[in-house]
């Protein structure tokens, strides 16, 4: 697929800057170099595409068909082709990035003995001070995948000493 301009991923912001300028209803090349964040040179290629003129010994284009070559270039074949490409490397990266999240996720492995609440990490704790007051259930961790993986951990350890669990959740047996 061929290079598209820069400018294409600015169409946007490059059409509510021409409507918005009121100082002059004819663009040259400093403005249409200001306004598409080109070169001189690629200002003067692009004041030929879009059918400038000479006005005062120099190329000028006026803001309405400088608007209407827009619109134009927005309902061509090019630009419907760079916003297919850019929905396209936007949907590899959503996927790179899940993709890397989640290798970052320690996944428990497989264990020949069953989980014990006793081999839960020591940033891992829960207790109840008294029969009255709430308990507590705190995990310090690292980042989100730490978290996940803590928390992995608990519920089957959890999971499988469901008594223990429940005696260690009463009132003055710290874990």
């Amino acid at each position: 697929m061929a290079r598209q301009p820069e400018w294409f991923s600015r169409l946007d912001e490059i059409e509510e800057t021409l409507q918005n300028q009121v100082t002059s209803e004819w663009f040259g090349r400093q403005e249409v170099a200001a306004a598409f964040g080109v070169s001189d040179r690629d200002s003067i290629r692009l004041l030929h595409r879009f059918g400038a003129a000479r006005q005062a010994d120099a190329l000028a284009v006026s803001r309405s068909a400088l608007l209407a070559q827009l619109e134009a270039v927005r309902a061509g074949s090019a630009y419907q082709a760079f916003l297919r490409q850019r929905e396209h490397v936007a949907g590899y990266l959503e996927a790179a990035r899940a993709e890397s999240a989640a290798r970052r996720f320690r996944v428990p492995r497989p264990r020949e003995e069953q989980a014990r609440l006793a081999d839960l990490p020591s940033t891992l704790s829960w207790r109840r001070a008294s029969p009255e007051a709430p308990g507590q259930f705190a995990i310090l961790y690292d980042d989100g995948a730490d978290l996940m993986w803590q928390l992995a951990e608990f519920l089957a350890a959890a999971g499988v000493n469901r008594e223990e669990f429940l005696r260690s959740t009463e009132p003055g047996e710290p874990v």
